[in-house]
């Protein structure tokens, strides 16, 4: 997995940090070019914290992936989607962009790229893990 391409491919898109993170996890999914448009698309609400430096947008991408990968709503709600934000907080130290960012706008160009390669390994070993 050459997450550090994909994750400038993603760039090259134009994407934000939640769009990469889903493009990358349905793609893994094996969902098509096609069929992740509109999801990728909406993720689109969650860039920079919804725009609003709140929640980062890369942990809710990642939890909405386990939520489309896992049938089982009470094993995504219940087991994974906690335990991806308790590593989330405990790796990062916040769940909010402004938190993340600590008032400095210039750290979006250093520190958002590490948060969703992290994310997108610790998503993708959840996902390997439930054989999804």
């Amino acid at each position: 997995m050459d997450i550090k391409g994909r994750i400038l491919d993603g760039k090259l898109k134009g994407y934000c940090c939640s769009e990469m993170i889903m493009d990358m996890a349905l793609e893994d999914m094996g969902r098509s070019e096609e069929e992740r448009r509109d999801v990728v698309w909406s993720m689109g609400a969650f860039c920079s914290g919804l725009h609003e430096g709140l929640a980062c947008g890369t942990l809710c991408a990642a939890k909405a992936a386990l939520y489309i990968a896992e049938e089982n709503y009470h094993k995504a709600h219940g087991e994974l989607g906690p335990e991806l934000m308790e590593w989330f907080k405990e790796r990062f130290g916040a769940w909010n962009c402004a938190e993340l960012l600590e008032g400095d706008d210039s750290r979006r160009q250093t520190l958002c790229p590490i948060i969703v390669e992290e994310t997108y390994i610790k998503l993708y070993d959840m996902l390997e893990e439930t054989q999804l």
